[in-house]
């Protein structure tokens, strides 16, 4: 995604993700298929309250829940490559989300 050009903030651990969220201005959050699926859906519902107009884009496996998957603005099957992940972000950010 900085290769795109986009500006990344990470951590791998979930409250330091939050105080980022937080602290930080963010366009958009991604949350990749390396968190759990409990793990992202604690998250993308904490991120949903706290600044529900910043969009989630989730990287989804094929187990993950239905309602896991409604947390998201855009979801993208983890398999399908960073460039559909790189189009979700896009969409997103223009405010032209996909159903």
């Amino acid at each position: 995604m900085e290769r795109a050009g986009y500006n990344v903030i990470t951590t791998g651990d979930l409250n330091e993700a939050v105080r980022l969220f937080e602290e930080s201005a963010v366009d958009a959050v991604v949350l990749g298929d390396s968190i759990s699926a409990e793990h992202r859906e604690h998250l993308g519902q904490i991120f949903k309250r706290l600044k529900p107009l910043v969009p989630v884009v989730m990287l989804c496996k094929m187990s993950d829940s239905r309602m896991l998957r409604q947390l998201a603005d855009e979801q993208v099957e983890a398999h399908e490559g960073p460039q559909f992940l790189l189009d979700a972000l896009a969409r997103v950010l223009k405010g032209n989300r996909v159903p």
